[in-house]
């Protein structure tokens, strides 16, 4: 166990199960109590408890880091909170990114254990955006893959970075649900510190970021849906016009092939050329009575300017 006497309040960093009862002797019962609550918790937790005024405490398990590709791999820690201590278990500090002094040193700053705890949550949602700027490059690569190598695989690739971002989404609501609930508790007089003002606009920074991301992800897959809707439409358009333009080929030589014992063209000297003629024709008609109604070409193209449909 590490224990940080501050200014006005307490940390206990707790890493053993056997911790638990050494904190108890100088807090109280009740952190027995909290830890029987949380310690099979493995899900983001959280409990209230105003019943008595100014000893008022929030408490709960608080997923803070899971891998993108593996559901059973994350990490998970436990917090009891009140006006006089904060108190942690199984909370490590595997940040590649931060300098623990610094963080030390935040944490000194705080005056109240809500402050303390509110630079954890800073720390690890600093954390988490050094892993969204990282997303960021990954996702102008896959904005120009679209234009450059547009594909099957482009297309899991863009479905692949947006359940990567519904993770971080995930991992991050629990963060703004913790500090609604630090208002709820401890009333509006928290926000006045400068560590929680400072924290609660990076957690809302982390937000905006994921909410714009996922808006340029759902631009992306509807680009795409509407390029494939389109590709589809112009394969189904070749066929059609393809078929339509053979119809006079089968017609009359379905016409031809009719097993009648009297068909005076069959005896003709120049039936063949006659009905050659007669089928080109019919092709030549359909062919530019298809072009005449605008059919041939690009769909998109209007017959008549500055209309949509016409």
């Amino acid at each position: 166990m590490k224990k940080y006497r501050l200014e006005n309040w307490d940390w206990y960093q707790l890493l053993e199960e056997e911790d638990v009862g050494e904190v108890s002797l100088e807090k109280g019962p009740l952190i027995n109590t909290w830890f029987r609550e949380i310690k099979d918790k493995r899900t983001n937790y959280l409990h209230i408890d105003t019943s008595v005024e100014d000893q008022e405490t929030l408490s709960g398990s608080l997923i803070y880091h899971r891998e993108v590709d593996k559901k059973e791999e994350y990490e998970i820690f436990h917090f009891y909170l009140s006006n006089e201590a904060l108190i942690t278990f199984d909370y490590k500090d595997n940040s590649l990114h931060i300098d623990r002094s610094n963080f030390i040193q935040e944490i000194k700053r705080a005056q109240t254990p809500i402050e303390g705890f509110m630079v954890i949550l800073g720390k690890i949602m600093t954390e988490i955006l050094y892993h969204i700027d990282s997303y960021e490059q990954q996702l102008d690569e896959l904005i120009w893959d679209v234009k450059q190598r547009n594909s099957i695989k482009t297309l899991d690739k863009v479905y692949k970075s947006r359940h990567e971002l519904l993770i971080w989404k995930n991992v991050m609501i629990p963060f703004l649900e913790i500090r609604y609930s630090l208002e709820e508790a401890f009333g509006e007089k928290i926000t006045k510190g400068k560590e929680y003002a400072r924290i609660s606009k990076r957690i809302d920074r982390g937000l905006i970021l994921v909410e714009e991301y996922q808006k340029e992800l759902n631009n992306l897959v509807d680009f795409e849906e509407v390029v494939s809707q389109h590709r589809g439409n112009e394969i189904m358009k070749t066929l059609t016009v393809f078929t339509t333009l053979c119809t006079p080929i089968m017609a009359w030589g379905a016409l031809w092939g009719m097993n009648f014992k009297i068909m005076p063209e069959l005896e003709w000297k120049l039936g063949y050329l006659f009905s050659l003629a007669i089928i080109i024709g019919s092709t030549v008609v359909v062919y530019f009575f298809l072009k005449s109604r605008g059919w041939m070409g690009d769909l998109l193209k209007a017959r008549k300017k500055n209309s949509f449909f016409r």
